[in-house]
């Protein structure tokens, strides 16, 4: 069994800090990988109009976040430069089978966490799955807005998983 976290990211502001949403997935998988031990880290999050606009992708200020939070570099493995949810799997997909991964971790949010099961549990059945969650932090009435734009999100990602 070879064990990795997965981080799904999240946005970044113009200069590359990692916003609320985005530390609070750190702060996760800060826990998860105490708890766990040996266990590799693969980050997500490339480019993307709505999320990270720097010149480095948001998984290496990820990357770079849990380093400061003392993960040694050795521990990550290649960052997935996805944009969305789907591509999230779709990317990790060849890491994982690369680096011989048979067990996950997946860390998101709160309200992202039932669209990353089901992408992530369509995209990589042959995975072992355990989902962690973290806490958003913000008012009820933008976590409610978070939701209902999951609620799309999720009917809409039903038929992009129809072709895979």
């Amino acid at each position: 069994m070879t064990c990795a976290i997965i981080v799904l990211g999240s946005p970044n502001d113009p200069l590359g800090n990692l916003l609320p949403i985005a530390i609070s997935r750190c702060e996760k998988a800060l826990q998860e990988y105490h708890r766990i031990g040996d266990c590799k880290i693969l980050c997500t999050g490339g480019f993307g109009q709505y999320f990270n606009v720097t010149n480095n992708p948001h998984g290496r200020y990820v990357q770079q976040y849990l380093e400061r939070k003392g993960i040694a570099s050795t521990a990550f493995l290649e960052i997935a430069l996805s944009a969305f949810t789907l591509e999230d799997a779709t990317l990790a997909k060849p890491i994982l089978q690369k680096n011989a991964i048979t067990d996950v971790v997946l860390v998101t949010s709160d309200f992202h966490i039932k669209r990353a099961e089901l992408v992530f549990s369509h995209i990589l059945p042959e995975i072992n799955f355990e989902y962690a969650t973290a806490t958003t932090l913000v008012t009820d009435v933008e976590f409610e807005r978070l939701v209902e734009h999951e609620k799309k999100a999720i009917k809409r990602e039903l038929v992009n998983l129809q072709l895979y």
